[in-house]
């Protein structure tokens, strides 16, 4: 992707051991938001449930607290570096499916209007996605299920995957 983007650090999956328990954490990021509203420690994790063995795996991020050692996806920084935020998170993504090309990934904002500002991201930009990269959006109303990503349709979540 040509958009600006965080340095990222990998993170061992062994450091969230609360979440192993039911989560296996394929792949955790760092990394930090610096903007008007000051910086924060952003994490990325891709995960799957647990003795799943299938290639689906789920793609979440959000602030790291550290004193909960916990993600807060629901906080709005506002530190008007979102675009960029939004470019690293989807190159860890792109990166994880070029290394295994049989995944796909699951996410969905954690609100009904986070879900629609990625949506209207992933428009703005979609001809700067790969051509190789796969984008389907889920409707969930009348149990339509995953089609194909395309402009003036509301998805609940999305799924990407290599073609």
């Amino acid at each position: 992707m040509s958009l600006p983007q965080y340095q990222t650090e990998l993170l061992k999956a062994t450091d969230y051991e609360a979440y192993l328990s039911f989560l296996e954490v394929v792949c955790a990021y760092k990394f930090r938001s610096s903007g008007k509203n000051g910086e924060f420690q952003l994490r990325i994790f891709i995960t799957r449930p647990k003795g799943y063995s299938e290639n689906y795996f789920n793609l979440g991020f959000g602030v790291w607290n550290p004193e909960r050692q916990t993600i807060d996806d629901v906080i709005e920084l506002k530190n008007g570096d979102f675009q960029q935020i939004l470019a690293t998170i989807a190159n860890v993504a792109l990166d994880f499916l070029k290394t295994n090309p049989f995944a796909s990934l699951y996410a969905e904002g954690s609100t009904r209007t986070r879900t629609r500002l990625y949506q209207r991201e992933i428009s703005k930009h979609y001809h700067l996605i790969p051509d190789d990269l796969k984008v389907h959006g889920l409707v969930t109303e009348n149990e339509t299920g995953f089609i194909e990503f395309r402009k003036g349709i509301n998805f609940d979540a999305f799924l990407l995957s290599m073609k």
